[in-house]
C-alpha cells in the first residue's frame, strides 16, 4: 500500500521497460529557513516537493545551474509543472530558482540512489518538457509531471486520494479550483512568483553524467530553453571565486598536469587527439588555451633519409 505524499515507490526499470529512473522510499523534511541544508541533500535528477498546507506542490531538482559570464552565484534550478496568475499561459512546465519556490513551505527531500545514466536521463527530459502546456488538476498536476518523468508512471496520488475520500481530501487539494477545469486557480497555481531567470540569457549546468548543459532561456519566466551538451568551456560559467563541481582531466600532451586541469567540454573539443586521463570529480578551473592540439603537426615530420644523410649512416 503506497501512503498519500509520503513514500514514493521505488521502479528503477530500464527506459525500454515499462519503468524508467526511480528512487527509495526516504525522504527527509526540512523547514523553510533551512533550506540550504535541504540543497545539500538533494541530488540532481530527484524529487523534491513543498508542503503547501492544502497540498504538496511537486518538482524535480535539476543541479546548480551557473549564469553566463556573470559573477553571480550559481542557480538551484528546479523543473516544474506550475505558473502564476501573471504568466502567460498561467500554467506550464517551467524552470524556476528553487528558492523562490520555497516560499514558506516545509521542503520535503526524496533520497535518491539511481546511478548517474539514469539520473541524467530525467535530468534531459525534464530540459525536453519545458514549455508544455495542458495543467489539468486531476489528470494533469505537478506530482503527475514528476511521476511520469521518474517512474514514466504519470500518476497523482494527490488525484487519488481527492476521489477516494472526497469529504475529506477535497479541501485539501482544490483551494478552489474548479475540480474539472482544464486550468486551476491562481490559488493552486500560487507554486511560484514571476521567474528571476528572465535576467539570464543562458546557464550552464553539470548534469549527473558530468556532462556540461547549456541551458539558453527565452521567453517571459523561463517558460522556454534549448539545450546544447558540451558546446563550450566551463570557465564562462565561473567568476574569479567560483569553481564549478565537474569532472577534470590531464592532458599528458599538452602538459597539463598537477594542480592545472582541463573540463570535459575542453577534452571534446581541444584535446580530441591528445592523451588525455580523468583526474578528479570536484570543484575546479580549467586551464585549457582553446587552441586545437594539433600533435601530428607539432611533431617533427618523419622524413626518408636523403641521400647526404645516407652517406654519412654508411660512413
Amino acid at each position: 500500500m503506497h501512503k498519500l505524499l509520503g513514500a514514493w515507490q521505488c521502479n528503477c526499470f530500464d527506459r525500454s521497460g515499462e519503468m524508467c529512473v526511480g528512487f527509495t522510499n526516504a525522504y527527509k523534511d526540512f523547514p523553510y529557513w533551512k533550506v540550504k541544508e535541504a540543497l545539500a541533500a538533494m541530488t540532481p535528477g530527484s524529487a523534491v516537493s513543498f508542503n503547501r498546507i492544502g497540498l504538496f506542490h511537486f518538482a524535480i531538482y535539476l543541479g546548480l545551474a551557473w549564469p553566463k559570464e556573470t559573477l553571480d552565484e550559481p542557480i538551484p534550478l528546479v523543473c516544474h509543472f506550475s505558473g502564476d496568475a501573471s504568466s502567460e499561459p498561467m500554467a506550464s512546465v517551467r524552470l524556476d530558482d528553487l528558492r523562490e519556490v520555497v516560499q514558506n513551505s516545509t521542503v520535503r527531500v526524496y533520497k535518491c540512489s539511481c546511478e548517474p545514466a539514469k539520473r541524467m536521463r530525467v535530468v534531459r527530459e525534464s530540459l525536453a518538457r519545458v514549455g508544455e502546456e495542458g495543467y489539468n488538476l486531476v489528470t494533469n498536476n505537478c506530482e503527475h509531471f514528476v511521476r511520469d518523468i521518474i517512474n514514466n508512471r504519470k500518476f497523482s496520488y494527490q488525484s487519488f486520494w481527492t476521489f477516494a475520500a472526497p469529504l475529506v481530501q477535497l479541501p485539501r487539494l482544490l483551494i478552489g479550483a474548479p475540480i474539472g477545469g482544464s486550468i486551476a486557480s491562481s490559488a493552486s497555481l500560487s507554486a511560484c512568483v514571476a521567474s528571476s531567470l528572465t535576467k539570464f540569457a543562458s546557464l550552464g549546468l553539470i548534469n549527473p553524467d558530468m556532462d556540461l548543459l547549456e541551458i539558453s532561456l527565452s521567453g517571459s519566466s523561463g517558460l522556454s530553453a534549448s539545450v546544447d551538451v558540451n558546446p563550450c568551456c566551463t570557465k564562462v560559467y565561473t567568476g574569479p571565486n567560483q569553481s564549478i563541481e565537474q569532472e577534470l582531466y590531464h592532458c599528458l600532451t599538452c602538459g597539463i598536469t598537477g594542480s592545472r586541469v582541463v573540463c570535459r567540454a575542453c577534452v571534446f573539443m581541444c584535446h580530441t587527439d591528445c592523451d588525455t586521463r580523468c583526474f578528479n570529480d570536484g570543484p575546479g578551473f580549467c586551464d585549457c588555451q582553446h587552441q586545437m592540439c594539433l600533435v601530428s603537426s607539432e611533431a617533427a615530420p618523419f622524413d626518408e633519409p636523403t641521400e647526404s644523410a645516407e652517406s654519412v649512416v654508411n660512413s
